[in-house]
């Protein structure tokens, strides 16, 4: 398989823990574990940033092709 975006080498996991050793390196012992800088990423993640992405568009046709079903709340896209 040729991988032809280089977004798709590693996931999300292993770039925090590339980051965590940059912090450290940066920083000294400062301690910057991944499961830190994940949860600071997770509360720095806005819903409106969400709803500029295809993940949130696809997901918004496929509740449409599939009613009753709802995978998202409406307010997502209102914050």
């Amino acid at each position: 398989m040729i991988l032809n975006d280089p977004w798709h080498v590693c996931c999300g996991h292993d770039l925090v823990s590339i980051l965590s050793l940059g912090l450290r390196k940066a920083f000294g012992n400062v301690s910057m574990e991944p499961e830190i800088i994940e949860k600071c990423l997770r509360l720095a993640y806005e819903p409106s940033h969400f709803c500029c992405t295809q993940l949130y568009i696809s997901l918004q046709q496929w509740e449409k092709s599939h009613t009753p079903f709802v995978v998202l709340k409406s307010s997502v896209s209102q914050n």
